[in-house]
């Protein structure tokens, strides 16, 4: 009896992997092929070839485009460039980029940027913060950026036992963000975690006194941006192909409001600093992402969501590309009536629009 019951354990449970084994190729969009959306006055952006997985704009104009990314299952066309942060000033006729230097003992070696965010403080010094996964751990940078230098000062490395897997992080205050986890698992079992949709990852609240998991259930928490009043946080879960809507509480704690369905895998998401638009970095066919094929490059995708608290939220695509020539976007961010699109491990996107 004991061997009949295992057999039919074993039995029910290789049906479930093969069910979610089927159901891979839907929620990858393994069919999808994306329709050509390019405004007319865009460039590639001199000096980057190896991925700009974030984006991060100050008030001035000021962008900084993280670049290097190292990440399991990813395309890496530069294995052995450490990362690197860049700056361009979207003021400029003709912006370009340039090499942030990056002084005070920090290891540039191990460098893997993934997920930015930047901080103003009250004297107007600009802090950078930047997912860090060095040898694959994951750790939290902050910078100070010299404006004069144009250069990058190493301040400090935050650790914890809860910053597992991080992908992106929203600044609230000194030392104080917000951080999401896309994999539960850092080992083998990702993939068996990946099948299964065990959706066991988080968005993480980190201060000085207080570490805290605020929002839980996602299949993998990926991009992470707030709203321009400071009331709301938005949350994309990448394999479940939506942004969660969620309203920050008094102790930090995140309640979700609603989540808006989308057509395509959603990766870093940014605010709009003129209109509050979430714009997002999407992928639009991710077995091209994961199964590289220079013959069949994944495409690219940037949507616009205006009103994401109303019922009926207006979406709308700002670019689209088959991989021609930007392959892989994961992020969208504007300034001015210009538009900057990076990329997980391809190039980066210049639009005047």
């Amino acid at each position: 009896m004991g061997k009949l019951v295992a057999l039919i354990l074993l039995g029910a449970g290789l049906a479930l992997v093969w069910e979610r084994f089927l159901t891979l190729g839907e929620r990858l969009n393994a069919h999808r092929e994306v329709e050509s959306v390019e405004p007319q006055n865009c460039r590639l952006i001199e000096g980057i070839e190896n991925g700009s997985e974030d984006i991060d704009i100050l008030p001035s104009g000021l962008a900084f485009i993280s670049n290097g990314l190292k990440y399991s299952g990813m395309p890496d066309l530069a294995p052995d460039e450490p990362g690197r942060i860049f700056l361009m000033d979207l003021n400029e006729q003709n912006p370009r980029v340039q090499e942030l230097n990056i002084s005070g003992g920090f290891d540039k070696a191990s460098f893997n940027p993934h997920g930015m965010s930047t901080f103003i403080d009250k004297d107007q010094s600009v802090y950078l913060y930047v997912v860090n996964h060095p040898h694959m751990d994951s750790t939290v940078e902050i910078f100070k950026f010299e404006e004069q230098q144009r250069s990058l000062v190493y301040l400090k490395t935050i650790k914890h036992k809860l910053l597992k897997s991080v992908n992106d992080i929203v600044v609230l205050g000194p030392e104080q963000f917000y951080a999401t986890r896309d994999r539960y698992f850092t080992n083998f079992l990702a993939l068996f975690e990946f099948v299964m949709d065990l959706r066991w990852t988080h968005v993480l609240f980190y201060s000085p006194r207080e570490v805290k998991v605020v929002a839980s259930g996602f299949s993998s928490a990926n991009g992470i941006t707030i709203s321009l009043d400071k009331k709301y946080i938005y949350v994309a879960d990448i394999l479940y192909k939506n942004i969660h809507v969620m309203k920050i509480q008094d102790n930090w704690d995140l309640t979700q409001l609603k989540a808006i369905q989308l057509d395509t895998l959603v990766d870093n998401l940014t605010a709009d600093p003129d209109t509050g638009d979430i714009l997002a970095g999407c992928h639009p066919n991710a077995i091209k992402l994961l199964m590289y094929n220079t013959e069949d490059p994944p495409g690219s995708e940037v949507l616009r969501i205006r009103n994401a608290l109303s019922e009926k939220p207006v979406i709308s695509t700002m670019y689209a590309n088959n991989g021609s020539v930007l392959q892989g976007s994961s992020v969208a961010s504007a300034y001015g009536g210009k538009l900057l699109i990076g990329t997980v491990f391809h190039k980066a996107l210049y639009c005047e629009l």
